[in-house]
């Protein structure tokens, strides 16, 4: 199974925690909101999670090392797809065209 992670946005709505940390690693309860999202995905799938794609705007290569590494812990590989117009979910979706194939959930 895959997870298809859009989350290309600035975070606007989610100001002041998006000025001083990406929007995807914005923590609640000690832990990233996307890493909380891919694990409980994961749990309640109920079969295992081959990979996990994160469309992203320009977050850096940091960011991208984290979501690879939240990928990883669930024991699938991690791939980074780039979304650089705010064009909607569905354009977003697309960005990763690729892993639309077999069973998916779109998060």
């Amino acid at each position: 199974m895959k997870i298809i992670v859009p989350m290309a946005g600035m975070g606007k709505r989610m100001r002041p925690h998006t000025l001083t940390v990406p929007k995807p690693l914005v923590p609640i309860a000690g832990k990233p909101i996307v890493q909380r999202l891919v694990e409980d995905i994961a749990k309640v799938c109920g079969e295992p999670v081959e990979q996990v794609a994160f469309i992203i705007g320009n977050f850096g290569e940091t960011v991208e090392k984290s979501l690879v590494r939240i990928a990883e812990s669930v024991g699938a590989k991690g791939t980074i797809h780039y979304q650089d117009q705010p064009l909607g979910t569905a354009h977003a979706v697309m960005c990763a065209k690729e892993a639309l194939e077999g069973n998916v959930v779109v998060a």
